[in-house]
């Protein structure tokens, strides 16, 4: 005797949630910074690449012209193959970035939003894709953590 079964329940896969556009400058940098720790020059040269496809007119993911240059900078010493060089300028653009987030979230604070809103966000996402660590602050000992291994986690906003 044999017996079949058919299911009823829904074949239908899960769908993974979409990374937003600020997920994806999230994990290039962080993928810019890992290979510039392992000394990963096609690594590096790759995270480069994808992070220029956010901007306008291959100028990288920044608006401001400063920054923009600098970031453009950085392409010409990962061109080089200097990764001191380029370690130097991704962490002097990672510490000006951090400190924007820093001050919008500092504003958003003392305008009366105590959680600090998208510029938390901001500000925890741009520390992940730098350090590759959650950002942990008495400011907002409430808000979901994320971690290295999830590059879904909260973006980096490259753009000043």
């Amino acid at each position: 005797m044999s017996i079949s079964s058919v299911s009823n329940a829904s074949s239908a896969a899960v769908q993974p949630q979409p990374i937003s556009r600020r997920q994806q400058e999230d994990a290039a940098w962080r993928q810019l910074q890992q290979g510039l720790q392992a000394g990963d020059l096609a690594g590096v040269q790759q995270a480069y690449t994808t992070l220029t496809a956010f901007g306008q007119n291959n100028s990288g993911p920044f608006s401001n012209p400063t920054q923009a240059a600098e970031f453009k900078s950085l392409g010409q010493s990962i061109q080089a193959g200097d990764l001191s060089g380029a370690q130097q300028e991704a962490s002097q653009i990672a510490g000006q970035q951090l400190a924007k987030d820093f001050n919008r979230y500092e504003k958003d604070v003392q305008s009366g939003n105590p959680a600090g809103g998208q510029s938390l966000a901001n500000l925890k996402g741009d520390f992940w894709a730098v350090t590759g660590q959650d950002l942990q602050s008495s400011l907002a000992p409430n808000l979901p953590a994320t971690t290295s291994e999830n590059p879904t986690g909260p973006a980096i906003n490259v753009q000043a």
